[in-house]
């Protein structure tokens, strides 16, 4: 194979990864305290764009096609005018320690959770998060501690690529409260993508299967 063909090659796949994009903007929340849960399919299988969700194309799929999303335990509720600052999923952490969003991708398919929002509205005292994203395979992924004063505000998490789940892993991106007032947290703009499985039949369909023998 020439470097002309080995180099396109390479881009193929790097955009396969890097582009196939979901964000969950929660912006066509029309209610407050609802259990997102309670939501069917709410961030399941998102293929295109709406007020709650963003998407953006990858070279093999759009969205978060092979991807569903379960709100795990109580606590996921609705919020559209949070502290000013729009629509969130609010992180209401009474009485439960720990909440978490489970992603489960296809067998031929990965998930790469790339950034998220986390908010604390003013008022709440001095505010600590703990984060994680695991993979039931790999274990911790990634993971830190998100703290806020008692003036709140909102900062983006952004993960390292290498915290990628493997193909057919589910991922939990958990979050456990350690300090603050139980019901002044929220999650905005979770980002996330799926990374398909490059076969060489799909690559010989775009007209790179004899070129990656050569």
């Amino acid at each position: 194979m020439n470097a002309r063909n080995c180099a396109f090659a390479s881009c193929l796949l790097a955009s396969s990864v890097a582009h196939a994009t979901t964000v969950i903007t929660f912006d066509g929340f029309s209610s407050n305290n609802a259990d997102i849960a309670a939501i069917a399919g709410f961030g399941d299988n998102i293929t295109s764009s709406s007020a709650s969700f963003s998407v953006s194309p990858g070279l093999l799929v759009t969205g978060t096609p092979s991807i569903s999303l379960d709100w795990l335990t109580a606590g996921w509720d609705t919020y559209t005018g949070w502290n000013g600052r729009g629509a969130v999923a609010q992180i209401d952490f009474n009485g439960i320690p720990t909440i978490s969003i489970l992603f489960t991708p296809s067998a031929e398919s990965a998930v790469v959770i790339n950034a998220f929002d986390l908010d604390e509205w003013a008022g709440g005292g001095a505010g600590s998060i703990n984060w994680s994203v695991s993979g039931s395979s790999s274990g911790i992924l990634a993971s830190g501690n998100w703290t806020k004063s008692n003036a709140g505000g909102r900062d983006t998490i952004s993960l390292p690529a290498s915290s990628a789940g493997l193909l057919g892993e589910p991922v939990t991106l958990a979050f456990t409260l350690l300090s603050g007032s139980s019901s002044y947290f929220a999650l905005d703009n979770l980002t996330f993508d799926q990374v398909p499985e490059p076969s060489s039949a799909m690559l010989a369909g775009l007209g790179l299967g004899a070129a990656i023998m050569r």
